[in-house]
């Protein structure tokens, strides 16, 4: 009985040993099992949180991502503006040079064609002049026989004065014999000649280019004018301008306008006056 009593009294203290530390280890695991659930707890908490900022960051990134798209597109649109902008300056630029090199061109020919028209005229003016002189020769011939027909004129009437002379004497002495009427001279009308003096300052417009802004005057280098003189324009009392003498002839010379004088203010046979 004492054997059996004490194996049961120690079968029961294990079991009542075994029970304390199942327990202790119950509550050891309960309270780490608490702790765990704590900081699994705290752990999901943060990453709550991280979670919701890392939300909050992603739709900053979202929005920042969309900022930055949009100034992209904005970007690209400039871009895109700027190269239009570019193609469209390079298609001026080419036709600019296309029309400056026309328009080169085309001055280029106005240039020759104010030279051609120059000297064409001056050619037609050195022809008039030629008759002109032509025409003064002949008039000179005119004047010398117009000289010699006054010459004969004053003669025949110091003849008609000497024979009333000597009739009237011849009357006093005898009756006066019935004398014929002396039909009376006829009176030569010539053309007047009006002669420039070699050394005049003063002329007239030939002609007025209106196109190329220059005239032609008869004075010349026999009148003692000179490449670079400033001539005045009149008409009648009426001061129009100034020209200056950019070419010479023996008889006549070409002017250019010196502004606000211009070839529409003058006119044909306006004068041409040396400015002192």
């Amino acid at each position: 009985m004492k054997k059996g009593g004490r194996t049961i009294f120690i079968f029961l203290a294990l079991i009542i040993v075994i029970l304390i530390a199942g327990i202790f280890i119950s509550q050891f695991l309960l309270q780490n099992e608490t702790r765990l659930r704590q900081a699994a707890e705290e752990t999901v908490a943060e990453l709550t949180t991280s979670n919701a900022k890392i939300t909050a960051d992603l739709k900053d990134s979202r929005k920042a991502i969309d900022i930055l798209e949009a100034k992209k597109k904005d970007i690209e649109d400039r871009v895109n503006s700027l190269l239009e902008e570019m193609d469209l300056e390079k298609a001026l630029n080419v036709k600019l040079k296309a029309d400056s090199k026309k328009l080169r061109e085309d001055m280029d020919a106005a240039a020759r064609n104010k030279m051609e028209m120059r000297q064409k005229l001056i050619r037609e003016l050195e022809v008039v002049h030629a008759k002109l002189r032509e025409a003064e020769s002949k008039y000179a011939g005119q004047e010398s026989t117009m000289n010699g027909y006054q010459q004969k004129i004053v003669g025949l009437e110091k003849l008609n004065g000497e024979l009333e002379q000597k009739l009237v004497q011849k009357a006093k002495a005898v009756p006066p014999p019935v004398i014929a009427p002396v039909p009376a001279q006829e009176k030569v009308e010539l053309e007047r000649i009006v002669v420039t003096p070699e050394q005049a300052r003063e002329g007239r417009v030939l002609n007025v280019d209106a196109e190329t802004e220059f005239l032609i005057f008869d004075l010349g280098a026999s009148h003692g004018i000179k490449q670079g003189d400033i001539m005045s324009v009149y008409r009648g009392k009426t001061y129009l301008g100034d020209v200056r003498v950019s070419r010479i002839q023996e008889e006549m010379s070409a002017a250019d306008f010196i502004p606000p004088l211009s070839g529409k203010k003058v006119r044909k046979n306006d004068q041409v006056v040396l400015k002192h």
